[in-house]
């Protein structure tokens, strides 16, 4: 029973650490709404990625996973956040903000929405308590190398299982996806490490915290963006009602949720960052792109619409002319002289090819073209996995396009759209381009490659809503600011 209370702590030290400090570095301790619940969502995964980073740091210099070491660390951080935080609310007391006027109602429905979100949490935790771990990736990648770890009590090399064959001495140890990042391994391997054995009932608890730092996360960065405390939870219950998502938190021990987290904090983060100018933010949602990396292999991938977002709100109708003819000047060449190959050193092989594509860290794909519509509407639009949320993403894309169309927009909004955009094409290059085809007929990774992509696409539902119902001014722009004048090319 002692283990149990040492395994709350050592969840609850990161993550209180790494929450106060995001407030006290991002100033999130100044008079705003959300502050508290954009914290605690943005700390839990920091603080989790942290230790992974710290435990992964003790391997490499081979010495073995002592828990103790980082637990103290955080405990420290902790500390001196308290301090500074106490110290920066002795000097303003008043930036704790104030009440929002809400009718009673209002706040009756918050209550209603906020005890369902609240029951639905405690009955997802009592299956992470109840079921065992079950086996697919869960137990055959992430909880084997955790449970390896927490039993050697030090990292343990996994290699392919041709070098496992040859290796003299023994000590080396193979599963098929031996290449992945060892990142959620770690954080799964964290509680049996504070407890002093494996338990695969506390190795899952992390994804509990998962789900509740999402939840705060996205309630936090809607309120953050304007959001009514009533609006902001209503959607944050959208994202958090979707069966899909509630399932990868029952069925702990997979790492998509994990990088859906990550990556729609990173979209909220780019988003608050065009529209409000810190670079703080800008650093931020660097940090977290960086995250989805180094949760799994595809998160480097997932990061590259960032790309085209950030473009749009730098270059004029112009630029985007000569970057498009520029593109496609490229595609042409590449196809005429039969693609590249390169070895690119530290980083690795890029080759592309009309039959495959090989990227440094993600591995080789190759190239078909099929046509799995059938199985992917099903699965989106006729199935029960999503609810409404893809008939609400092609009305907001509609409401969107006419926002865009009559002009005025916002460069954040146009990039939120184009990061949207850019997203989808992406899922269709992958489905209908790829091998990757199969996941839709046989339905084995489709929704969850999907699921990565959802917190980003519930928020910007609510950014293409808050647009069409409030004024400039109820979101946080100013008027007449460089923000609300809107276009790239100013």
């Amino acid at each position: 029973m002692i283990s149990i209370w040492w395994v709350m702590a050592a969840l609850l030290v990161p993550w209180l650490a790494a929450s106060l400090w995001l407030r006290w570095l991002l100033r999130w301790d100044a008079p705003g709404a959300g502050r508290w619940a954009l914290s605690l969502g943005y700390g839990y995964l920091l603080g989790l990625l942290g230790v992974a980073l710290m435990l992964r740091l003790q391997g490499g210099l081979g010495w073995p996973l002592e828990p103790r070491l980082t637990l103290v660390l955080f405990a420290g951080l902790l500390l001196v956040g308290v301090l500074v935080l106490y110290w920066r609310y002795k000097r303003h007391p008043a930036a704790g903000g104030q009440r929002p006027p809400l009718s009673r109602w209002q706040w009756l429905a918050w209550l209603a929405v906020g005890g369902w979100l609240a029951m639905r949490l405690i009955d997802l935790g009592l299956e992470i308590w109840w079921q065992p771990l079950f086996p697919w990736d869960a137990w055959t990648t992430w909880g084997a190398r955790a449970r390896v770890w927490t039993e050697l009590g030090s990292l343990a090399p996994f290699v392919s299982a041709q070098a496992w064959l040859n290796d003299p001495g023994g000590t080396a140890h193979t599963i098929e996806a031996w290449n992945y990042p060892a990142t959620l391994s770690l954080v799964m391997a964290w509680p049996g490490l504070v407890s002093g054995g494996w338990d695969e009932i506390l190795a899952k608890l992390p994804w509990m915290g998962a789900g509740v730092g999402l939840g705060l996360g996205f309630y936090g960065g809607a309120r953050g963006w304007g959001a009514s405390p009533l609006t902001a939870l209503v959607f944050t219950w959208l994202l958090l009602s979707l069966p899909l998502l509630d399932t990868h938190i029952a069925l702990a021990g997979y790492a998509d949720l994990w990088l859906a987290y990550a990556l729609g904090l990173a979209f909220m983060s780019f988003l608050l960052w065009l529209r409000d100018g810190d670079p703080r933010q800008g650093m931020l949602t660097l940090v977290l792109l960086l995250s989805c990396a180094a949760i799994k292999r595809e998160g480097l991938v997932w990061a590259l619409p960032f790309i085209p977002a950030l473009l749009v709100t730098k270059l004029s109708r112009f630029g985007w002319l000569a970057v498009g003819l520029g593109v496609v000047g490229i595609g042409l060449g590449l196809w005429f002289t039969g693609g590249i190959d390169w070895d690119i050193p530290v980083l690795g092989r890029l080759q592309l090819s009309s039959e495959l594509i090989q990227l440094p860290h993600i591995g080789v794909i190759k190239l078909t073209r099929e046509s799995p519509w059938e199985p992917l509407l099903r699965h989106t639009f006729l199935y029960s996995q999503w609810h409404l949320l893809p008939y609400l993403i092609v009305l907001a894309l509609f409401a969107a396009g006419v926002k865009f169309w009559r002009g005025g927009t916002a460069a954040w909004f146009q990039a939120g759209l184009l990061w949207t955009l850019t997203a989808l094409a992406a899922l269709y290059v992958l489905f209908f381009w790829t091998e990757a085809y199969l996941w839709a007929v046989k339905a084995t990774s489709l929704n969850r490659v999907i699921l990565h992509f959802v917190p980003a696409f519930t928020f910007w539902l609510l950014m293409v809503w808050l647009e069409w119902t409030q004024p400039p001014t109820a979101i946080g722009i100013p008027k007449g600011s460089p923000e609300g004048r809107n276009s790239p090319e100013g």
